[in-house]
């Protein structure tokens, strides 16, 4: 997927509602294509330097939009188009919100984008929310969160092979925190072999990202959880070697992952290559949740002791590098589960649009 320029307007360019006067025109196609161009721009900044700082850009710009659609004027044909582009662009910030560890807002950005792509009819972006709210329960590591939000869609069984593959991930991730090992690798073969089973003219355009890569990171991830370190580090190295040089946010949360599952390993020369590759990063990936991690990981290495040498030295530097970046960037320590609101009851509303993917 090709990506356009970076530089992102805050505000849409020609407003539809006059703050002055309080004149409303009519929401008309220029309108749409600006909301479509800001996310594919958003887009572009969080694959490069993670969703720290954007998620305001984008948090704004939904705002404003919002706004927008409180003014209820439209050119004929428009309306449908321009909720299921604001319900993009809620999805999209809601995500950028779980990347900034800003987990309560996320959540309800979250939930406003399922409503809106609801409304608009948009089921596939209906979907793209419900996945980013159970990726985000997995890492918040609340498996029965997950379960209760990509079961509903799994036993409905109208995706195509590629969002099935995605939707039996979150279940494996989910069963493996749960330390049900069998129905774990049961689950992740199922994903691995719908991913395999490829493209579909039904699949919706966000589907680009489900990738093999990310599928070999998620596997590792799987394994950590499981304790299963060896097969871990395997899975991890070989997603970092497949990243594209622009992915930097991908290659810095594998790297973060890949340095845990090290640590745990008591892999220590492997681990000091991990650190030198990650400092580099640390200037220029805003990606908070892998940071936080990173920042736990070296903590509890710091303290225990081990390892001694240059490799202690390294990861005490790399220590004081992401302290830095922690607090000059203002990052927020992640929210308890508890205080995130049940998922939604995705049963009943999926099965009013009881359809396959247009």
């Amino acid at each position: 997927m090709e990506h356009p320029a970076t530089d992102v307007p805050a505000e849409p360019r020609r407003p539809a509602v006059s703050a002055r006067a309080g004149v409303v025109r009519p929401v008309d196609m220029e309108d749409l294509i600006v909301v479509r161009d800001l996310v594919q721009r958003l887009v572009a900044l969080d694959v490069r330097f993670g969703g720290g700082h954007i998620s305001e850009i984008a948090l704004r710009a939904l705002r404003n939009a919002r706004r927008v659609l409180r003014a209820r004027s439209y050119r004929k044909g428009v309306q449908r188009e321009f909720e299921a582009a604001v319900a993009e662009l809620a999805e999209l910030t809601g995500w950028l919100l779980c990347d900034a560890n800003r987990h309560g807002l996320a959540d309800r950005v979250n939930r406003y984008a399922l409503s809106l792509a609801h409304k608009s009819g948009d089921r596939s972006m209906a979907l793209f929310v419900t996945h980013n709210m159970a990726l985000q329960a997995t890492y918040l590591r609340w498996p029965e969160r997950t379960l209760r939000l990509v079961e509903p869609v799994l036993d409905r069984g109208v995706l195509t092979p590629r969002l099935e593959a995605m939707f039996r991930l979150r279940d494996a991730r989910a069963m493996a925190q749960l330390g049900a090992r069998r129905q774990a690798m049961r689950a992740f073969d199922r994903a691995l072999s719908s991913l395999y089973d490829g493209p579909s003219d039904r699949d919706p355009a966000w589907a680009w990202w489900i990738s093999e890569r990310g599928f070999r990171h998620a596997s590792g991830a799987m394994h950590c959880s499981l304790g299963e370190w060896s097969l871990a580090i395997d899975l991890i190295h070989q997603a970092v070697e497949a990243v594209p040089p622009a992915d930097r946010r991908s290659r810095f949360l594998y790297l973060c992952v890949l340095l845990q599952a090290l640590a745990e390993a008591g892999a220590w020369r492997e681990a000091e290559e991990a650190v030198r590759e990650l400092v580099p990063l640390l200037g220029a990936v805003n990606s908070v949740r892998p940071l936080a991690t990173l920042r736990s990981t070296l903590e509890r290495v710091h303290l225990s002791g081990v390892p001694s040498g240059s490799a202690q030295d390294l990861i005490e530097h790399a220590l004081i590098s992401v302290v830095e970046a922690y607090d000059h960037a203002g990052l927020e320590a992640p929210v308890p589960v508890a205080v995130l609101d049940d998922p939604p009851d995705l049963a009943n509303l999926f099965a009013e649009r009881d359809q396959h993917l247009a």
